[in-house]
């Protein structure tokens, strides 16, 4: 069953998340810059509350509803969330409507916008990891067109055509403008980074925008293709035997032209089926960085059928 419906309700949650980690990050400053802050608060009203919760409030909730969810559940915790949600960002909008901000005032904003996030921030956890997953049992196969397309009513309505992408390329544009770009990985030490890589059933190589290769896993665990440090700087073709250059050489070529973002093979090998893929990496301005190579053993994987759903005795 196609849930284009979920995947809306989802990708709006994440404007709205990466407006309050910008936002979050922006009252850290000492120095404020207070337009890009009422931006932001705009969007969290505009987008987070005139459209977003009204998809829910008016259309999805009543849905669940009529087709059986008990209102004294999820639902009725998601309402009550929803006006805490409103009652903080009418307050904010007040607040920086004023001309004049005291020290005090501008510190209980802070405080206080501190509380919404964290509010909102596990309301959109609820919702996507219980609330929408619960729905799925409620909601019927004629359901999901109606709501995807009720969804796109209430957005042209509140804030026009286009408006998911108009938001998105707001908020995408505010964290670069502000220097605030989201990076998941700055809080993990590079060896929690290295050993996480470690772990996966996979052995990656990155080669460079040059043509170097500049990182491979596993450095000293067992591979299925034999990598040593001495490859590290080394141009790619050097690392590739001459029957397949040509088309490691045809690949990297037209990722850099913008002509393929990846390819793929499954071979066998060794006793082995591996899947092996290549994958682009390009900057948010789609500049491209270099190539990742990805090979995996699926074998195991072939043969499964059904489903597994508890975990094996140790």
């Amino acid at each position: 069953m196609n849930e284009l419906y979920i995947t809306m309700l989802m990708n709006d949650h994440s404007i709205i998340e990466k407006a309050l980690v910008i936002l979050e990050r922006q009252l850290q400053k000492k120095k404020k810059n207070w337009l890009t802050i009422q931006t932001l608060i705009d969007v969290l009203w505009d987008y987070g509350e005139t459209c977003h919760n009204m998809k829910e409030e008016k259309v999805y909730f009543p849905t669940l509803l009529e087709r059986g969810m008990p209102e004294s559940g999820p639902i009725g915790v998601m309402l009550k969330e929803h006006q805490a949600e409103r009652d903080y960002l009418t307050k904010f909008k007040e607040f920086l409507a004023k001309e004049q901000k005291s020290e005090e005032e501008i510190n209980q904003f802070v405080t206080e916008f501190s509380d919404y996030a964290n509010l909102t921030k596990d309301h959109i956890w609820k919702e996507n990891d219980i609330l929408y997953p619960m729905g799925r049992k409620f909601i019927q196969p004629d359901d999901v067109p109606y709501l995807a397309n009720e969804f796109k009513r209430i957005e042209r309505e509140s804030l026009g055509e286009g408006a998911y992408t108009r938001y998105k390329t707001l908020v995408d544009a505010l964290e670069k403008e502000s220097g605030e770009r989201i990076d998941l990985l700055a809080s993990l030490p590079t060896e929690i980074i290295g050993n996480m890589l470690d772990a996966l059933p996979i052995e990656i190589t990155f080669v460079d925008a040059e043509d170097r290769v500049r990182y491979f896993n596993k450095l000293d665990k067992d591979k299925i293709f034999a990598r040593t440090l001495s490859v590290i700087g080394r141009l790619v073709q050097q690392c590739h035997p001459p029957k397949s250059l040509h088309l490691v050489n045809k690949i990297i070529q037209e990722m850099k032209e913008g002509k393929r973002d990846q390819a793929t093979f499954w071979i066998h090998f060794n006793g082995m089926y591996l899947f092996i893929a290549y994958y682009a990496v390009r900057n948010e301005n789609g500049e491209y960085q270099g190539v990742v190579e990805m090979v995996q053993d699926i074998n195991p994987y072939r043969t499964l059928e059904g489903e597994k759903r508890l975990l094996d005795e140790q």
